[in-house]
């Protein structure tokens, strides 16, 4: 079951708040025990254990560096599928020198495949490797053309790279949503600790508004969300209208299929896209508001086979 914050508001926020009211806490502990023998000076210890293990979690400079690494691996992941794209058609001219009237062989080069496998980063690495194995297959008459040997073994060197930084993402991404679990389980324990506090200071100091204005906490936060689910079938095109829901809601999408889908942002279904993203199989991505709003999110499946999608909506606190 997906971790859900106990409490309204930023992290940072909460953090502070809570810090605030566990140092009042401890100053007035004779009259909380007094009132409730079970917020003793063990309970404090707990409490300040719960600060500690929240630390950990904190955001600090390596973790922002962390932040920074996977945004620069995410660019050199789309540096290496361009290359790989780059490099296929550069072989696809000299595979039509040297087979002009062969079709059966330009297929082996991926001739009808490649349109299928070039938005995918694993299928990708999969075509290139089978691309380099046809290339040597037929590399007297590719040499013969002047596609030279060193040129053929680059093949092999770019589908290396392809695999080797799209595994080191698949890595992170499986590592992230466990650490995120961690982190938001830190800050509700930390959170129950001061709801409790501040639930009792109700009673405390119910003649005191002043000493009560120091363990005033936001209620528990639970909130509202749906969920839509969306087929996309083969080669199909659909638009998600954003500003009224952006307006209202906090929007995630997440690839249920198992095929790569491309998404871009446009104020026309038929707008060609300045650039495609993409979101690969069973991934998730925020869908943030930019400026100017776009009036749609235009969703595409290029593969062959149907894809589901589903949009989650949390209600926006107001």
């Amino acid at each position: 079951m997906e971790a859900k914050r106990l409490y309204k508001g930023k992290d940072a926020d909460m953090y502070s708040a809570v810090a605030s009211v566990m140092h009042f806490f401890e100053h007035h502990l004779p009259e909380f025990t007094a009132y409730d023998p079970s917020l003793d000076a063990g309970y404090l210890a707990s409490f300040k254990a719960a600060f500690q293990n929240l630390i950990l979690f904190l955001p600090t400079h390596d973790q922002e560096r962390a932040v920074m690494q996977d945004e620069i691996l995410i660019a050199d992941l789309d540096k290496a599928l361009a290359k790989c794209c780059t490099k296929y058609k550069d072989v696809k001219y000299y595979a039509g020198k040297a087979f002009p009237d062969n079709k059966e062989a330009l297929k082996e080069f991926g001739e009808g495949t490649y349109s299928k496998v070039c938005t995918s980063r694993l299928r990708m690495v999969q075509f290139m490797e089978t691309l380099y194995g046809v290339a040597t297959k037929y590399k007297i008459e590719l040499i013969a053309k002047n596609y030279t040997q060193a040129a053929i073994t680059e093949i092999a060197t770019l589908a290396a790279e392809l695999r080797d930084d799209n595994n080191l993402q698949q890595l992170k991404k499986k590592e992230r949503p466990t650490e995120t679990r961690k982190r938001i389980e830190a800050l509700n324990t930390f959170y129950a600790f001061g709801q409790q506090v501040a639930e009792a200071a109700r009673m405390v100091f119910r003649h005191n508004q002043v000493l009560l204005g120091n363990y005033l906490l936001a209620k528990r936060h639970h909130p509202k969300t749906t969920k839509s689910w969306l087929i996309l079938g083969s080669s199909t095109t659909r638009k998600i209208a954003l500003p009224k829901l952006l307006k209202k809601f906090n929007l995630t999408l997440t690839n249920q299929g198992k095929e790569t889908i491309e998404y871009w942002r446009a104020d026309n279904i038929h707008e060609t896209p300045f650039q495609k993203f993409y979101l690969e199989a069973e991934e998730s991505m925020e869908v943030g508001g930019e400026l100017p709003v776009k009036k749609f999110l235009v969703l595409r499946n290029p593969s062959q086979k149907e894809v589901r999608v589903v949009l989650k909506k949390e209600m926006k606190e107001k």
